[in-house]
């Protein structure tokens, strides 16, 4: 296969060095071309999968033209036939699972044969992810990238290889902060020494960074008494916000028991993102309250209470709020035998 160096170039990528460009997008020959190499030994099972282009030969053949795709220049075609192949092999592997499943108990080696399978082509879609994600972060679609390096990295787990690569990839984006280091390589925060981290960045395009920065423009419009403004600032704030927390929650999942200092930082910056979130919920809640749209303000309220709890300011602040629009009557008061909860990531 050809190699993805030529998909990052210094004028492409200014933010990480040449040298480290090089060292840490080149994928390695992992298993999913060992994989690939096992499934075209078996010529009679090939004959058998490429029908209809669903099975490990139809997914490793849209691998080999994303490939040439890329080779071309040609990346909207490179994305387009990585994304079938993600697809493809998805569906591949999910049919192999339930198929030896059906088996288990029955045929040990069909079961057995068929869980391999199942294997190679979630290994393989693995791959077409990562070099999708890399494509996109060459393209300066960070956040595009950012979901499917954590779909590898949840997938893959760190201790393998695609994995590892897909979890350096979002340290190098600034999406986390804490390099994870696997025994016997290489420190990975050295790839970023004075670097500019792009999510870190004051145009960041996603994050609690770019949220952030949507919730002040939004606090800026909303003193204007541009509420139409506000409004949508504070809509892409929360989504942002959402698939951040939901992100880190997954990256915490996966890291438990693994590495504490790793897991814990991702817990926390789920905890975070979901705070934000929260407020934005509640400023939007305002915002519709300012436009005498109270329908609108009602279930963002209730979410707020629901995710932060009536004990904790963010709680008691959309309880009383409503309370002032009439939805509820009595009012609360806190007491001081009442216990404080975490908020919901």
């Amino acid at each position: 296969m050809v190699s993805l160096f030529r998909i990052i170039q210094p004028s492409m990528f200014s933010f990480l060095g040449a040298a480290a460009s090089l060292a840490l997008l080149s994928t390695p020959a992992s298993a999913a071309e060992t994989a690939t190499e096992t499934v075209l030994q078996q010529p009679t099972l090939l004959a058998q999968l490429n029908l209809d282009g669903l099975g490990l030969v139809a997914g490793e053949s849209l691998l080999a033209e994303a490939e040439t795709a890329i080779d071309a220049q040609d990346y909207d075609l490179a994305i387009r036939k990585l994304q079938a192949a993600r697809e493809n092999l998805n569906q591949t592997s999910t049919s192999y699972q339930e198929i030896a499943a059906a088996f288990t108990g029955i045929d040990a080696d069909i079961s057995g044969n068929l869980r391999t399978n199942a294997r190679d082509a979630a290994q393989m879609r693995d791959l077409a992810t990562l070099r999708q994600a890399l494509i996109y972060r060459a393209q300066g679609n960070a956040e595009l990238a950012v979901p499917l390096l954590v779909e590898v990295v949840q997938s893959q787990g760190p201790a393998r290889d695609l994995g590892l690569d897909s979890y350096q990839q979002l340290f190098e984006l600034g999406f986390v902060s804490r390099p994870y280091r696997r025994t016997g390589s290489e420190d990975p925060s050295a790839a970023v020494t004075n670097v500019a981290r792009p999510l870190n960045q004051g145009d960041s395009p996603t994050g609690i960074r770019a949220a952030e920065l949507l919730m002040a423009d939004a606090e800026g419009a909303y003193a204007a008494a541009d509420y139409g403004t506000a409004v949508n600032r504070l809509k892409d704030a929360r989504e942002t916000l959402n698939t951040s927390s939901s992100y880190y929650q997954t990256l915490f999942t996966t890291f438990t028991g693994i590495d504490s200092r790793v897991s814990n930082e991702m817990r926390q910056k789920a905890l975070e993102a979901a705070e934000l979130r929260d407020q934005a919920t509640l400023r939007l809640a305002l915002a519709y309250q300012a436009q005498q749209q109270p329908t609108f303000a009602i279930p963002l309220l209730v979410e707020v209470l629901g995710s932060q709890n009536p004990t904790r300011d963010l709680g008691k602040q959309a309880y009383d709020q409503l309370l002032e629009i009439g939805f509820v009557a009595q009012p609360y008061d806190e007491t001081e035998e009442t216990a404080t909860t975490t908020v919901e990531p």
